[in-house]
């Protein structure tokens, strides 16, 4: 078996074994024999992987994080071949197809997710979804000639509301266990901005 082979096999099943074990108990109770022995591993290929545990942890919580990115600050919606018909509103802060891509993947990855953010308890991956959803307004606003404007209230303070208020929808689902069609949140999200983003946002009149 060449490295490379023994690599993509190894890995997947050090990931998956950890999966199980969050799902269990905390990290902190958790030891690299632990993953070893459930990984039917020894600990040399561990180490030839991972620094250590917490290697392992964050090198989950990147992928996840770079999937994410991947999905909502990808190509732009013509280049990924989306029809008009997929697309609620073009010209939208907030794209429905790519919120709604991003739901699948969370839904698709549950197991994963829940033990890595403790059931929705843990900010890392929480903090990292307001910045891609961030991300996502600010990119689609100058796609669309539309300027953020936040009138009387604070920007840092009026942008946190706006972003808290879809992470937290995401991740009350999340803690819940994903019971919700993914298109269904994404409706929601869409449909609840009239009273968050389109108060913030001013289009650009041409002259």
């Amino acid at each position: 078996m060449t490295n490379r082979v023994r690599r993509t096999t190894t890995e997947p099943r050090i990931r998956a074994a950890l999966t199980e074990l969050l799902a269990e108990r905390e990290l902190g109770a958790i030891s690299v024999s632990d993953i070893t022995r459930r990984a039917g591993i020894n600990r040399g290929t561990f180490y030839a992987h991972y620094v250590d545990k917490h290697d392992l942890v964050q090198q989950l919580i990147d992928g996840v994080l770079d999937d994410l990115a991947n999905i909502v600050l990808g190509e732009d919606d013509e280049a990924a071949g989306e029809s008009a018909e997929t697309v609620l509103d073009t010209a939208d802060p907030i794209p429905f197809e790519r919120v709604h891509g991003a739901l699948i993947y969370v839904r698709d990855h549950y197991v994963l997710i829940a033990a890595l953010t403790g059931n929705g308890t843990d900010q890392r991956i929480y903090e990292q979804t307001k910045r891609l959803i961030g991300e996502l307004v600010e990119r689609s606003a100058r796609r669309h000639g539309i300027t953020v404007d936040y009138g009387d209230v604070p920007e840092d303070y009026a942008r946190e509301m706006m972003l808290s208020g879809v992470a937290s929808v995401i991740w009350l689902w999340l803690r819940r266990g994903c019971p919700d069609d993914p298109r269904d949140i994404a409706t929601i999200l869409w449909r609840a901005k009239s009273r968050s983003l389109e108060e913030c946002t001013q289009r650009h009149v041409s002259n």
